[in-house]
């Protein structure tokens, strides 16, 4: 943990301007120090000249991130200016920098050939006040020794461009990813609330119903008048309950559909439909039936509905199976299938989104993925207390 730390505190300093700041410091001292009192410069008389040249060049190595092309262009023209002026001469510093200075221009840099001319000026150099037989070796040297950081350079750029092209890619895509996510909520929180709103239409349609039959029974038979009024409270009960959830949905504008909504009754005809298609279903059911919400049945058969779509879309020629599961707090469904599923990509699942938001606009869990023996598998439960 230490360890990790320590390298990322190493990392950001590197990366940090002042590093460049660090770095031309500490040639500029090494560089100084040679051009004063080292072996491999020229005689005294011309040590405090070199010195200056070597200052200069050694200071724009601060500059060499921020103004890559101008640092480069200050590094190399006083080191040029020494093998102009004073002749050839044999230095590590020199060296150093000049590898230092041709590794930043190739990374950082906006003008290879701008820089590789500066490159080629400065072995060209290389061959002045040279002997013939020395000048043309030397050039070729220092051209190669330079050559090599300089191609490094560029290859880290091309790949640094790469990854930030890479990383905003991504970015986008998940960005897309997002926004067709939250489309697709927001689509289904809108078709549920249309749901809803026929189920609690129907519930108020049947409120008015039975107390029509309470005020024409009530006093010639008080024991119809009392069932009728007991379905007008369980009715308005569920009713209020399904009010609440449609309150915290998004709704548009459009008007709600008056068709009326399916049921767990209606399962039969949309497995007999399915199996037409090719798609071989087999429906089990674990427990007692029990008589559910009409917003909880309508939503497990959106399960069911939803399951068998992607199933004959992706499954292929698979057994499908269906298991309702009736529990005392609960109604488990899942749909599982045994075929060569196609749904690992990020397309097509849209409607799995859809589900998660309606099964969770009941307070349910939901779960999608492969299966333990392949396949899909698609579980959904719904709380029934009331």
């Amino acid at each position: 943990m230490r360890g990790a730390w320590v390298v990322r505190t190493v990392r950001r300093f590197v990366r940090a301007p002042a590093a460049d700041v660090v770095l031309a410091a500490a040639v500029a001292g090494n560089g100084l120090f040679d051009a004063l009192k080292g072996p491999d410069w020229p005689p005294d008389a011309s040590r405090p000249a070199i010195a200056v040249l070597a200052l200069i060049s050694a200071a724009c190595l601060a500059l060499r991130r921020r103004r890559p092309l101008l640092a480069f262009t200050g590094i190399m023209a006083p080191l040029t200016a020494i093998l102009v002026v004073f002749g050839h001469y044999e230095n590590g510093w020199s060296l150093l920098v000049a590898l230092v200075a041709a590794y930043s221009v190739g990374v950082h840099g906006t003008n290879p050939p701008y820089a590789g001319a500066v490159m080629v000026c400065f072995a060209a150099a290389m061959g002045l006040r040279q002997p013939s037989g020395d000048a043309y070796p030397d050039m070729v040297f220092t051209a190669v020794a330079l050559g090599l950081p300089f191609a490094v350079g560029l290859t880290v750029r091309a790949l640094r461009g790469r990854g930030r092209l890479l990383e905003q890619r991504a970015q986008a895509l998940e960005r897309e990813q997002e926004q067709r996510a939250a489309t697709a909520v927001a689509a289904e929180r809108r078709r549920i609330a249309r749901e809803l709103h026929d189920i609690i239409s129907h519930s108020l349609g049947i409120v008015v119903l039975q107390a029509g039959v309470v005020e024409q029974v009530l006093e010639r038979d008080p024991a119809k008048a009392r069932a009728a009024l007991a379905l007008i409270r369980a009715t308005g009960q569920e009713a209020i309950g399904e009010m609440g959830t449609l309150v915290g949905l998004i709704r548009d504008d459009t008007r709600a559909p008056l068709d009326p909504q399916p049921t767990l009754a209606d399962l039969d005809r949309l497995v007999a439909t399915t199996r037409a298609l090719g798609l071989p279903v087999r429906v089990v059911t674990e427990g007692p039936p029990d008589r559910l919400p009409a917003a909880v049945e309508l939503s497990a058969y959106r399960v069911v509905q939803e399951s068998l779509t992607n199933a004959l879309k992706h499954a292929g020629k698979a057994q499908v199976d269906v298991v309702l599961r009736y529990r005392p707090h609960d109604l488990e469904v899942e749909v599982s299938d045994d075929g060569a599923d196609g749904r690992q990509g990020t397309g097509g699942r849209h409607g799995l989104t859809g589900l998660k938001e309606r099964v969770a606009v009941f307070g349910g869990r939901f779960e999608a993925g492969r299966g333990e023996s392949g396949g899909w598998t698609v579980r959904a439960s719904f709380p029934t207390a009331r």
